[in-house]
């Protein structure tokens, strides 16, 4: 009975040591008196219903979530449940969340070189204002065919990917059309936002800083070889990279439109960020706004 999990151990003492001392049950039964009273303030069907609830919730985001997420799903469908009970009702039916994201590691930074733009922001990514700072980078993947180079951009305040473009070469037409994507879905902007970039010579490219000027914004780029400078955007890659499905049978066009998918109907409208207090991007960019206005 001691191998058995904690809720079989107590639903045997409910049924078969009716009488017994609670304290000594619990003790004999290796279990919690806490854990003892609150499964025995709930009905069996509630427990099925929650461990249903619990299992829906990680199979809907494909593993992507873990106990602190799915707690966090829950509570607002008005279910209260705590992390451990999560965890142990995960194991039980054999489910993990993903995990593997690698720690961006940091490259020697070369002695003597010219910025070509200050760090604007030093390390600093609080900003409670949506569309005031961006920031954008380039990041590589495999498909069936070969590698295919997805550019984003992402807003610091709320998390969202407001613009991105795929292409099969790394261009400055690459980083200007994620950018045409990101003023155009984003009329309404702060005076003199910023767009903040590593040092890239797509990037530092004449008509690509002349575009980002075009539309006011101040050009900030991060040290060389620090990719911490770009955290929120180094963030977003990594989880990407993580949780999105694998595309590496998939063609070119079905890798893309995979990404894109990933990106819209996923992380910009259904994940819940823990960088914005576990709020979903686009709903924060809403609440953001409202504030703001």
């Amino acid at each position: 009975m001691l191998c058995e999990p904690p809720r079989r151990r107590i639903r045997f003492a409910k049924e078969e040591l009716k009488g017994y001392d609670t304290s000594q049950v619990c003790r004999i039964l290796q279990v919690s008196r806490s854990g003892y009273y609150r499964q025995a303030k709930m009905p069996e069907s509630e427990e099925i219903a929650l461990e249903k609830a619990i299992i829906h919730c990680f199979e809907e985001h494909r593993g992507n979530y873990g106990r602190i997420r799915i707690r966090k799903q829950l509570q607002t469908q008005g279910i209260q449940v705590s992390e451990a009970k999560i965890a142990r009702i995960l194991r039980k039916n054999g489910l993990k969340a993903k995990s593997g994201r690698k720690a961006t590691k940091r490259k020697p930074r070369p002695k003597e070189e010219v910025y070509l733009e200050e760090n604007l922001l030093q390390d600093k990514f609080s900003v409670a204002v949506p569309n005031a700072l961006w920031c954008s980078d380039v990041t590589e993947l495999k498909y069936h065919g070969g590698k295919l180079y997805l550019c984003g951009v992402l807003d610091v305040a709320t998390r969202r990917i407001v613009g991105w473009s795929i292409g099969k070469t790394q261009t400055q037409t690459l980083i200007q059309d994620a950018f045409r994507m990101a003023v155009g879905r984003n009329p309404q902007r702060p005076e003199s936002p910023i767009f903040h970039s590593d040092r890239g010579c797509q990037y530092t490219a004449h008509r690509t800083k002349e575009l980002i000027e075009t539309y006011g914004f101040r050009k900030s780029m991060s040290r060389p070889g620090t990719p911490s400078d770009n955290q929120p955007i180094e963030s977003f890659w990594r989880t990407l990279e993580c949780e999105i499905e694998d595309i590496h049978g998939l063609s070119y066009q079905e890798a893309s439109l995979r990404i894109a998918e990933y990106i819209e109907l996923y992380y910009n409208s259904s994940r819940l960020h823990s960088g914005i207090g576990y709020h979903i991007p686009n709903d924060f960019f809403t609440v953001l706004s409202v504030h703001n206005s």
